[in-house]
């Protein structure tokens, strides 16, 4: 009889709360957060492109991401934006 296991070792993951839209989207700093996949910052630029052209005021700056987000970059994000836009895939 064989016997399964599971490869995937139990990880703890810090879990956040959801944030609050945002009212309006003029003169806020939006982070186009991206996670190195080959085109995300294609994708993102676009969206930054709409995003400044749509909404008077409006910033969008790519952040460069790893594997998951360091505390220390997200508390940067979070103290420097109002706003994130990330890309996950190819």
């Amino acid at each position: 009889m064989a016997t399964l296991l599971n490869p995937v070792g139990a990880q703890e993951l810090e879990r956040y709360e959801p944030a609050r839209r945002l009212d309006h989207l003029g003169g806020k700093r939006i982070a186009l957060v991206w996670n190195g996949k080959q085109n995300g910052e294609v994708a993102l630029a676009c969206v930054g492109e709409r995003l400044t052209a749509r909404f008077p005021g409006l910033t969008a700056r790519l952040v460069r991401i790893g594997y998951g987000i360091p505390k220390d970059q997200l508390d940067e994000i979070r103290g420097g934006f109002d706003a994130a836009v990330a890309s996950t895939g190819d």
